[in-house]
């Protein structure tokens, strides 16, 4: 996969910017503010659908203006134009070329990216929701079809808690319609379930094999999706605990409660795991989403490092660099010095959203 072109047009503090990239590394340097993490966040837009970043489509809409777009072109076998657009009344305009797309899911899957920034080295030692948005993430990119089966989900997860914060004032509604809803989320929680432990057991693998590789052997790592069930299961869950529920005013079992296991040498790397160790789990948990998408899928996705090298030792930034040598990467950075040991790359200056090419 390989991000030839992209034009960003009042998004963020970028004014306009047509940049063409190279199937190797490409780099964003300045300083910051200046606009590396727009640009890298105008090329994520096409592999999730939404920014890593904000919450609200608005925000990536330039000062004073009234609408923002991003157009890219890429190769993935055939080529591919893809555009996304946002308006400040909140309407979202995507097209896969040339033809609108009014489902997320069908947007997802096109194009397929890894994001590694500094929030995600917290990703072993975070909470539970981190990673379940992780997993889901990687997952939605190479089966476009989990996005439905997600908001699916929560839809009815969404009717589920209303029906139980209204059970003190409508306990004879509850009653007659609680059967219903348990059953509809419980079928689509061990279909979600069944997916994320498949997905858990590659990453485990892969993970393991890189941390490996980073220790010369010395520590092992293993993954596990916590707690896989079947409809039946999530169901006696969720039929016999109605009081409980109803005390605490939302639905308490299911998905949306899961999280991984994540051990090292044996032990829990959330409790036991050094900072360092942890921070080389979360690069191993990244490079494996990319190495699970190209076995997948059949081909790497792109990588965006976005200032993460500055945050790794030497060690790990180095083993970082060295192995992305057969794909494309885009990486930003405030630090020259951070790119001593790569090989030809097209570099970018950024500047005040302007952008101006160093070498090709």
């Amino acid at each position: 996969m390989f991000c030839k072109k992209i034009i960003y047009k009042d998004f963020r503090n970028i004014e306009r910017a047509e940049l063409e990239f190279c199937p190797g590394t490409n780099i964003f340097i300045g300083s910051n503010a200046e606009g590396k993490t727009s640009a890298v966040e105008g090329i994520y837009l096409f592999a999730r659908g939404k920014s890593f970043r904000s919450q609200h489509d608005t925000d990536m809409i330039r000062f004073d203006c009234d609408y923002a777009s991003v157009d890219m072109e890429f190769d993935d076998i055939r080529n591919h134009k893809m555009r996304i657009a946002y308006s400040r009344d909140g309407r979202r305009l995507c097209k896969h070329n040339g033809v609108d797309i009014k489902k997320l899911s069908e947007f997802i899957g096109h194009f397929r990216a890894v994001i590694f920034c500094p929030n995600h080295l917290s990703l072993v030692k975070d909470g539970p929701s981190v990673r379940r948005s992780f997993i889901d993430t990687a997952i939605s990119q190479i089966q476009p079809s989990y996005v439905g089966l997600l908001q699916k989900y929560n839809s009815i997860l969404s009717q589920r808690n209303a029906l139980i914060k209204n059970a003190y004032f409508q306990r004879d509604v509850f009653d007659a319609t609680v059967e219903y809803w348990s059953e509809q989320l419980a079928a689509e929680a061990e279909k979600i379930s069944s997916k994320r432990a498949r997905y858990t057991k590659m990453l485990s693998d892969s993970a393991n094999e890189l941390i490996g590789d980073m220790t010369g052997g010395r520590e092992q790592l293993s993954i596990t999706y916590r707690h896989q069930k079947t409809k039946e299961e999530y169901f006696a869950e969720l039929f016999s605990n109605h009081e409980r529920e109803i005390k605490y005013g939302s639905t308490l079992y299911g998905v949306h409660k899961d999280d991984l296991d994540i051990m090292l040498c044996g032990h829990d790397a959330r409790s036991f795991a050094s900072q360092g160790q942890q921070r080389s789990i979360a690069l191993a948990l990244k490079l494996s989403e990319g190495e699970i998408s190209k076995k997948e899928c059949g081909s790497y996705p792109v990588f965006l490092l976005d200032d993460v090298l500055s945050e790794l030792d030497a060690g790990r930034r180095e083993y970082v660099l060295s192995g992305l040598s057969d794909r494309q990467t885009f990486i930003t950075s405030c630090n020259e010095e951070d790119f001593k040991g790569i090989g030809d790359a097209v570099t970018y200056t950024v500047k005040q959203g302007e952008f101006e090419i160093r070498n090709s």
